[in-house]
Formats: C-alpha cells, sequence, structure tokens
C-alpha cells in the first residue's frame, strides 16, 4: 500500500465513523420507541455482544492467537469494532433516560450519558486498552439492566435498582473469566485497573441513584398540569383550567394559577410505563419560602403500566396561599427516605383573584 492510499485509508475510515456516528443516532430515534419490546432488546443485547466480541477479537490479534487474514490486515481498523456497538449503545440509553428524566434533577446523569455518546466517537485509541474497554463495557452493561431488570420483574423500586447493578457486576465477572483463559498475562497486567474500574463504576451508579439523579426508568411523564376541577367519569376524566399563555408551550396548563376563595387545586398526571409494571407513585404538594422549597402534602396513590398515553391520576390540595407552589411526581423507591426519584413536576404560582375566569373544558 503506498503512501497516497494510506492517507485516502485514513481519510476514509474518519468520515466513515462519522457518518456511522450520526445515522445511528438518527436511526435509534425513530426506531427505538419502548423498552418492553422485542426490536429494542435485541438491538441492545446485539450491541452488547458485538463490543464483546470486539474486544476479544482486538487482543485475539494483538497477542498473536490471530496471525493472518482481514483482521490483521486491517488490524488498525479494530477499535472501531468496539467503538461503534458501545456508541449505538449510549445513542439509545440517551434516548430512553431522557424520556424518564427530570432536567432538574437529573441533568449530571444525563450530561454523563452524552459525554459518553458523543465522546465515545473520539476515544479510538483509548479502546485499544483492556482497562477502558472493560470500564465502557460495563458502564453501558448497567444501563442497560437498569433498564430492563423492571420490565422482567414488573416493578420499579430501590431493590430492582440493586439487583440490576448486582447483575451487572456479575455478567461482567463472568465475561471476564474468558478473557482471563484467552489472554491470561493481559489479564494479569490489567486486573487490578480492572476489578478498581468496575468497583468505581458500580459505586457511582449508586451514589447517583441515592442521589435521586438518575431518573426512574422506564417510567415517562406523559402529562402533568394544574387544574381548577378533575371529575373522572367513566374512562375519562373531565377537566377545567385555564390555558396556557402563547409562550408556554411546554406547559398543559396556565403558568399562575387565579385562586377564588377556598378554592381547590388538581394536580393531573399521566405517567406512561411497560406492559404489566406496577409502581408506587406520589404528588408532592411544595411551597416557595425564603428558605427553598417546603413539602406541604404527600398523596400517594399506585400507577399500571401498558397504556399508550400514560397511567392517570390526580391529587387536591386546598388551602393555597399565594405565592410560588409546584406539584412534584416521584416514584416511591420502598426505602422510606420520605422523597423518591423525580418523574417530573409542575411549577405555578398561585394568585388571588375575584374577576369571573375563563376556563378550557375538555377531556383526558
Amino acid at each position: 500500500m503506498n503512501m497516497r492510499d494510506s492517507t485516502l485509508l485514513r481519510m476514509l475510515r474518519h468520515h466513515i465513523s462519522s457518518i456511522a456516528f450520526a445515522t445511528g443516532f438518527v436511526w435509534d430515534t425513530l426506531t427505538l420507541k419502548r423498552i418492553d419490546l422485542v426490536y429494542e432488546n435485541f438491538v441492545f443485547i446485539s450491541y452488547l455482544l458485538i463490543a464483546f466480541t470486539a474486544i476479544i477479537l482486538v487482543h485475539a490479534v494483538e497477542a498473536g492467537r490471530i496471525t493472518t487474514g482481514f483482521l490483521v490486515k486491517y488490524r488498525a481498523w479494530l477499535p472501531a469494532f468496539i467503538q461503534f456497538p458501545l456508541g449505538g449503545l449510549f445513542s439509545g440509553f440517551v434516548i430512553f433516560y431522557t424520556k424518564s428524566a427530570s432536567w432538574l434533577t437529573s441533568w449530571p446523569f444525563l450530561l454523563l450519558l452524552l459525554l459518553m455518546f458523543v465522546g465515545n466517537e473520539f476515544f479510538r485509541r483509548r479502546y485499544e486498552r483492556l482497562v477502558f474497554q472493560v470500564t465502557v463495557f460495563f458502564f453501558a452493561l448497567t444501563s442497560y439492566l437498569i433498564l430492563v431488570t423492571p420490565v422482567v420483574l414488573g416493578r420499579v423500586s430501590a431493590s430492582v435498582f440493586v439487583l440490576s447493578t448486582v447483575l451487572a457486576a456479575f455478567v461482567m465477572a463472568l465475561l471476564l473469566q474468558v478473557v482471563m483463559r484467552l489472554f491470561p498475562q493481559l489479564y494479569a497486567r490489567s486486573v487490578k485497573g480492572i476489578w478498581l474500574s468496575i468497583g468505581s463504576v458500580f459505586f457511582a451508579f449508586h451514589l447517583f441513584y441515592f442521589a435521586n439523579i438518575i431518573p426512574p426508568v422506564p417510567l415517562t411523564l406523559k402529562e402533568i398540569g394544574v387544574y381548577h376541577s378533575v371529575v373522572r367519569a367513566g374512562d375519562e376524566y373531565r377537566v377545567a383550567y385555564e390555558a396556557p399563555k402563547w409562550y408556554e408551550f411546554f406547559r398543559t396548563t396556565h403558568g399562575t394559577y387565579h385562586r377564588k376563595q377556598n378554592e381547590a387545586a388538581y394536580c393531573f398526571s399521566a405517567i406512561a410505563a411497560p406492559t404489566d409494571l406496577t409502581a408506587d407513585v406520589h404528588h408532592s404538594w411544595q411551597r416557595h419560602t425564603s428558605s427553598g422549597w417546603v413539602r406541604e402534602e404527600r398523596i400517594p396513590y399506585r400507577i399500571s403500566g401498558g397504556r399508550a398515553s400514560g397511567y392517570r391520576g390526580y391529587s387536591i390540595k386546598s388551602a393555597l396561599s399565594p405565592g410560588k407552589w409546584r406539584c412534584v411526581v416521584e416514584l416511591d423507591d420502598g426505602t422510606g427516605r420520605g422523597r423518591g426519584q423525580v418523574i417530573g413536576q409542575a411549577t405555578f404560582v398561585v394568585e388571588e383573584s375575584e374577576e369571573p375566569l375563563v376556563l378550557v373544558h375538555d377531556t383526558r
């Protein structure tokens, strides 16, 4: 291969990587819908298997286990065979975790996922190192099992989360047995770094979870708003509310709740979950004071999955004083901490009003 061909190959490799990166994210956005469907799990598991197989092949070539053929001829491309499936995994995680996230509380973890996704494009040389490969793979494996284990067990809770991470560590230990048997010298040189990185990732996931930073996957808030009345009529909810302003395109109801004397407020939410999954949630009514947010009331109810537009529920809060309020939808993770992962929230301002209100009447 002459110098011109070598230069052309390097340019081609760079552009193929960038095109695959962009195309893969667009494809995942269009095709990945729900984590309880067969296709989505087939994609994630396939990516994990391809990535681990590529790790084995990279080191088989480097250790001289494979000495001829396509893999040896194009050994400079081998890290990309790890990079591409892991990029696909983090693309899917960004999509699914973002759906379940409240940006106000989960932004550190979402930012980390985004950095893992975008940074994956620039880590080609690091994918030649076993410790780095194992660290990123274990992060991806843990992220996937956190998504899918609640679906399999039909429950979202802290114990299910811990089980997910322990299962990820167990699977990773089994896969490392393969590495140890095939490449004993490489494993012996890297074993301390490998288990230190796995332990760090394991600890970080638990720290983020119990600090309520990891989104409550696979739950998704479809709708939330504060209403003047909510009445259930059969399978429908009849609601009355002040329409949001034209610039409040991100809101379901008006940002100001004009309260009549002794009028109660209704917080209505719809939470989507996979079929056969149940979860305990709370509506936490909170008032803003000079010392921060103070919880005034916490109202529990249980949701069931399977409804595309979300399981609907509401709570009522009377005696709302003028000022800034919010209704926070929290997951009850079963730890008894008195607060859980935030699924979403509606913030609004209460103002007294004697003027007639123009209300929109609708069904949900």
